[in-house]
């Protein structure tokens, strides 16, 4: 399922405050969370990029670069990958969403003619922007945001052309954990006891 000419942008975070470690080094069986992200991504991007601030993640082979606006969040991290990305279509995951599947990433491909935002939508003001693909063309409206101290992705969806792709049962890949991320050390046992 190979698209070229899309990049992948792991959201690596570093030290989760309610965690207390690197989310994306945790062991899930014989895999780092990480892994998860890399394996999807490969399925449907030709450049993988890991966006973090240590060196923790370099054995993994891929190029990994620091916020260019340190304490910025995801925002931040996705306009440091945009500005680094060799491709105008990009595809964000967090390192900590091992359930997306390439079918998913293939819709919201599949939906980005014209659009600078797609990104997958439960109805009402739920998005997913952790898992969504940003057009190069955000990158000014990241950067404005982000000047202003306004760091909440959502607030940019007005300025920018975004299509919301639904999410719901009537999707052949659905799945009510597909969205699923690690926030605590309690939401990582239960994943541990799921995956093994």
């Amino acid at each position: 399922m190979n698209l070229s000419n899309v990049t992948g942008i792991i959201l690596a975070g570093g030290k989760s405050r309610r965690m207390g470690t690197e989310k994306g080094l945790l062991k899930l069986g014989d895999k780092h969370m990480v892994e998860f992200a890399i394996e999807v991504l490969r399925k449907v991007c030709d450049q993988i990029l890991i966006i973090e601030n240590s060196n923790a993640y370099h054995f993994l082979g891929y190029p990994v670069f620091p916020d260019i606006f340190p304490n910025s969040g995801p925002m931040g991290g996705i306009y440091t990958g945009l500005v680094n990305s060799k491709n105008n279509l990009n595809l964000v995951l967090s390192c900590d969403m091992p359930f997306i599947k390439p079918e998913l990433l293939a819709d919201l491909i599949k939906n980005s003619e014209t659009k600078d935002i797609v990104v997958p939508w439960h109805g009402g003001h739920k998005f997913e922007p952790m898992c969504a693909l940003y057009h190069k063309n955000a990158k000014a409206v990241f950067l404005k945001f982000m000047q202003e101290n306004n760091f909440k992705i959502p607030d940019t969806f007005e300025q920018l052309k975004t299509h919301p792709f639904l999410i719901n049962k009537s999707l052949p890949y659905f799945s009510s954990e597909l969205f699923f991320n690690v926030n605590s050390k309690e939401e990582f046992a239960v994943l541990q006891k799921r995956i093994g």
